[in-house]
């Protein structure tokens, strides 16, 4: 892996500069698929709302804790935004059909909870791989968010 991005913010606002760092940097990927590292609250689905509407997204990005899977649209480009938490076993990424979006390479994705399924599924998802880690910092509000690329 290689480190592209690796800041703190300390309020929203320099986490929404560094979500359009990391959009600006997708832009120029092709077909991407990002997965997203984090504790629960650390800040994993605002991320992918900012880097979203940084992409051309112009409805409201939510959260898919309840869906499992959002799809968007910008500028020609698919999206998927994905949440595993609350998945029931690994195997039911397979069982879901959730294998037929994250293969398509017209479709980029964002994964969160991507622990919580098996390994050959998180191979199996296509582009350029990313993997942004949210941790939470020192005071109330801080976090580090670390934007890396896969080979």
């Amino acid at each position: 892996m290689k480190t592209l991005i690796k800041k703190s913010a300390h309020n929203i606002e320099t986490s929404e500069c560094i979500a359009k760092e990391i959009a600006d940097i997708l832009k120029t990927a092709g077909n991407f698929s990002v997965f997203l590292e984090g504790g629960l609250g650390a800040g994993k689905t605002f991320l992918v709302r900012t880097i979203l509407q940084d992409l051309g997204v112009s409805v409201p990005v939510t959260s898919p804790t309840y869906t499992y899977v959002n799809e968007y649209e910008a500028n020609g480009v698919a999206y998927a935004h994905f949440d595993f938490y609350r998945l029931d076993s690994p195997e039911a990424f397979f069982t879901k059909g959730f294998e037929e979006i994250a293969a398509d390479p017209h479709i980029a994705c964002f994964s969160e909870w991507v622990d919580k399924i098996p390994d050959s599924a998180q191979a199996g998802f296509s582009g350029k791989k990313f993997v942004i880690r949210v941790e939470f910092g020192v005071g109330a509000g801080m976090r580090k968010i670390t934007f890396l690329s896969v080979f």
